[in-house]
């Protein structure tokens, strides 16, 4: 069922032994936040959908204070949070590129019958039910829009 949290404990364990503090960190707070959230969602385990959501939320946060660090000129702040998204990419499954993301929008478009801005709630549930996690949602809707 869960497979990051033993992965990531893993890491931890390697990361403690080699001394690398800054990689350490990174998968502590990791694991905290999986732990969290099943304590949260009431059980034992998390389902793997729900850990790469921990996961990909983290790197989102991330994402925004690289981009707020950088407007306000803190670029040592930038720079670890860069650190730390790299490290948490390197546990999440590949995302597609912006050209694959570009053809299976217009696969699923076509599959569906898409016809513009009043399908798109049922283009997303659809794309999710297929490519959760395998691609970000602004590329998703920026090649939606390409389409009409």
């Amino acid at each position: 069922m869960t497979k990051y949290l033993p992965q990531l404990t893993e890491a931890m364990k390697v990361a403690m032994k080699g001394g690398d503090k800054p990689r350490l960190e990174v998968l502590r707070m990791l694991i905290s936040d999986l732990k969290k959230k099943a304590i949260d969602a009431q059980v034992d385990a998390l389902a793997d959908e729900d850990e790469v959501a921990v996961l990909q939320k983290a790197v989102k946060t991330r994402a925004d204070t690289v981009a707020q660090a950088k407007a306000a000129g803190r670029a040592e702040v930038a720079a670890r949070e860069q650190f730390e998204i790299e490290v948490i990419q390197g546990y999440l499954p590949r995302q597609l590129s912006a050209a694959e993301v570009a053809d299976k929008v217009k696969a699923l478009a076509a599959e569906i019958g898409y016809q513009g801005g009043k399908d798109t709630g049922r283009f997303m549930k659809e794309w999710m039910a297929k490519y959760k996690g395998l691609a970000d949602g602004k590329l998703v809707q920026d090649a939606l829009k390409t389409l009409g």
